[in-house]
């Protein structure tokens, strides 16, 4: 039999340990998710990495007032459904709290 993992599987293999490793040795882990497509393919990992469990990351989205509302229709989707806990944290918002210039 071959035991070789493709290029492919490997990465996504190595990944899911790292994820793994984060979820242990940190108290309280967070995955920026911008929407993106990379951000997409981390939440992906992460579900995978700890499914049938809940993700052990709240994710993050530091809305910048400058998303397509496709792109936030489905962050919100895909939160409902993998379960995930959702932060959202706003630029325009702190602009107006005076924490930003």
């Amino acid at each position: 039999m071959n035991y070789q993992l493709s290029h492919i599987k490997e990465l996504e293999s190595e990944s899911i340990f790292v994820l793994r490793e984060v979820a242990a040795q940190f108290e309280r882990p967070v995955l920026m998710f911008s929407g993106g497509k990379d951000s997409i393919l981390m939440v992906h990992l992460a579900y995978k990495a700890f499914y049938p469990a809940k993700m052990p990351f709240v994710l993050l989205h530091v809305d910048t007032g400058h998303n397509f509302p496709e792109t936030l229709e489905y962050r919100d989707k895909l939160v409902a459904k993998i379960g995930a806990r959702l932060i959202v944290g706003s630029v325009e918002a702190a602009i107006a709290a005076g924490k930003v210039t």
